[in-house]
């Protein structure tokens, strides 16, 4: 049904710059509704080991017992022994400019940290072939990985405010979904997942009300404390650190805050795996 509707009728949302909605003057980041507990739903069906002799305590017990193995934190359900094999990961945090990625390892190096402004999607032109053209020049640049982390936005499509802006952000995560999952139709193994905006909010300590503020201060703090701390909580190459440590700027527009995200979301990724 939502596809029918965008097809007849979505081009009525997006036939004027999305970023130009008076909801976005003088803000970079739209305000988000909370989206309440970011512990995975409960599987509706009983588990197919458990039996109709089985009690329902048995059954609580066993979803228990099942859940403890499996990432609650993250979509689609993966196993937590999947996520702690994986050497490293791409985290990637998309708005209506443009789009950052962080690519970081298991030993909490940070070796590749960058961001793609959109070429056609900034000028209003939101059409199916140039979303595909823009969303695949990102891609083309990220560095191989073994899992990529999506940020999954906590707005409302019940929002009719916001509508474009929630669009736009489900088209450019489907179209991730689908470019970097190539061999999905034959392994069936998900490779990409979304992390909850306000999960890393959450994390970090960085929640006014419901929705995740500006991590900007905090990522600038970090690239700081990696060049002087024996045992910094994230490490940077030396490259990045020469090359961040002064562009990251608290005020004004230029606040890089995609970048920032990508970061934090992947920092946050880890500490809840290992956790």
């Amino acid at each position: 049904m939502f596809l029918k509707t965008l097809i007849n009728g979505g081009t009525r949302f997006l036939s004027r710059p999305l970023f130009s909605s008076r909801v976005f003057r003088g803000q970079d980041v739209p305000h988000e509704e909370p989206h309440g507990a970011v512990t995975a739903a409960e599987d509706p069906q009983p588990p197919d080991h458990v039996t109709p002799n089985h009690t329902r305590g048995d059954a609580r017990r066993v979803s228990r017992r099942d859940s403890a193995t499996h990432a609650s934190f993250i979509k689609p359900d993966v196993s937590i022994e999947r996520l702690q094999a994986a050497d490293s990961v791409v985290s990637i945090v998309f708005g209506m400019k443009r789009l950052a990625w962080a690519h970081v390892d298991r030993s909490l190096t940070v070796t590749s940290w960058h961001q793609h402004e959109w070429l056609h999607l900034m000028k209003g032109r939101q059409h199916p072939d140039l979303y595909l053209e823009d969303v695949s020049s990102a891609v083309s640049r990220f560095p191989s990985a073994d899992l990529y982390i999506l940020e999954r936005s906590s707005l409302s499509a019940q929002n009719a405010a916001m509508f474009p802006v929630t669009l736009h952000l489900r088209i450019v995560e489907a179209m991730l979904y689908a470019l970097l999952n190539p061999t999905y139709s034959m392994e069936r193994e998900h490779r990409v997942f979304s992390l909850g905006r306000t999960t890393v909010g959450k994390h970090f300590d960085i929640m006014v009300g419901g929705s995740k503020t500006s991590g900007v201060d905090l990522v600038q703090r970090l690239v700081e404390e990696a060049g002087v701390l024996a045992q910094p909580r994230i490490h940077f190459t030396p490259e990045l650190v020469s090359q961040y440590k002064n562009k990251l700027h608290p005020r004004g527009q230029n606040r890089n805050e995609e970048m920032c995200d990508a970061l934090l979301q992947a920092l946050a990724f880890y500490e809840l795996l290992y956790k």
